[in-house]
């Protein structure tokens, strides 16, 4: 036997320990199906590697298809997940990350945390090695017009690493869904300024480090994403953003200062379509028929507004998996009339809100 242990994991690679090889890949056809235009704002449009590990702290709204939604942005981010996505044959297929087990996951499954990586050393290690690490700090997804609760996971790996002297990016990162259980509806994803770490004052506890740490990290993260005083005000600044990225606005920047900001939104403006627009969405639905009865279907069984896209997603995958072969084998027997149905649901299937979510992509 070597030196080291059979039990011991294996070294963390360079850049830490990347994605399966698929799963950027399916994320980026699941949500660029599913989602209308994701576009990226904020401090980095377009946020590029760096030499150091870096902590993407996200807003959590729309259950586990925010993980997709991260990768749009970072690429190759590894994450926290939720043991209870690891636990079905698909699900662990569907995504991947290192494995949290909650007390409510403890409570449904019988699951022990000791079974696996404390997710806490597992983060540091793929910081350590340099690469990305996405967490939602609430734990779990909620649409609703305040943050849940932020947990201090990742103010422990920021101050642990911060005192072993690692380099250390934090990035805040607001996910912004005009409508989170609507087919093609559009998404922003804000990104901000990497976050001001508070050094360790003479003397201070960890405890006392790490729980202004904790605060910073949370200050930065309401500066970009959902954070409302009541309701109303969530209402208000949600259709304030509505009418200004109808114009070609950003909608997060536009939600970001109606919820500081709150007024009366201006009229919805009239939408623009096209005399064949009915025709296309029309073919679209012909074509993707079982796809969408699925995921409708799917759709009905979520607990939650913020999981109906997931369980859609879940149902139309499985579906989708069976029907292409055969829409694939019914084009080479009857190539005419299919040919000239797939580029016209292609277009219905762009056209799709503005026909179906009446101005309101």
């Amino acid at each position: 036997m070597s030196a080291r242990s059979r039990t011991d994991p294996a070294p963390m690679p360079a850049g830490g320990r990347p994605l399966r090889r698929w799963i950027p890949l399916l994320a980026w056809l699941l949500r660029g199906f599913y989602f209308g235009r994701i576009r990226i704002v904020g401090a980095h449009r377009h946020p590029v590697p760096r030499r150091g590990g870096r902590l993407i702290v996200s807003s959590h709204r729309n259950g586990a298809i925010d993980g997709y939604t991260v990768l749009r942005v970072f690429p190759g981010a590894q994450g926290l997940v939720s043991i209870q996505l690891l636990r079905h044959p698909l699900l662990r297929w569907m995504f991947d990350g290192i494995a949290v087990v909650r007390d409510k996951d403890r409570e449904r499954y019988g699951t022990r945390r000791a079974a696996f990586a404390h997710p806490v050393d597992a983060g540091c290690a793929q910081l350590r090695a340099g690469g990305d690490l996405v967490i939602f700090p609430e734990g779990s997804s909620d649409w609703g017009w305040q943050p849940l609760p932020y947990q201090r996971g990742a103010a422990r790996i920021a101050r642990t690493l911060l005192d072993e002297g690692v380099s250390l990016e934090v990035v805040p990162l607001g996910l912004h869904y005009q409508a989170p259980d609507r087919f093609r509806s559009r998404v922003e994803a804000l990104v901000g300024m990497p976050v001001a770490l508070p050094a360790r004052d003479t003397c201070e506890s960890d405890r006392d480090w790490e729980r202004r740490i904790h605060q910073a990290i949370a200050t930065a993260l309401d500066a970009v994403s959902v954070n409302c005083p009541d309701a109303e005000t969530f209402a208000a600044a949600e259709a304030q953003a509505t009418v200004q990225a109808a114009t070609g606005e950003s909608y997060a920047l536009a939600f970001i200062d109606a919820q500081q900001h709150p007024q009366l939104p201006p009229p919805q403006p009239s939408t623009r379509s096209w005399p064949w627009d009915w025709l296309a969405v029309a073919a679209f639905m012909l074509l993707a028929a079982p796809v969408l009865l699925a995921g409708r279907f799917a759709g009905g069984k979520a607990d939650a507004r913020n999981t109906v896209s997931f369980f859609r997603i879940v149902g139309g995958l499985l579906v989708a998996i069976v029907w292409l072969p055969c829409l694939l084998l019914m084009t080479g027997s009857w190539p005419w009339p299919l040919l000239v149905l797939w580029p016209l649901a292609a277009l219905g299937w762009w056209r799709w809100p503005r026909v179906m979510h009446r101005g309101k992509p």
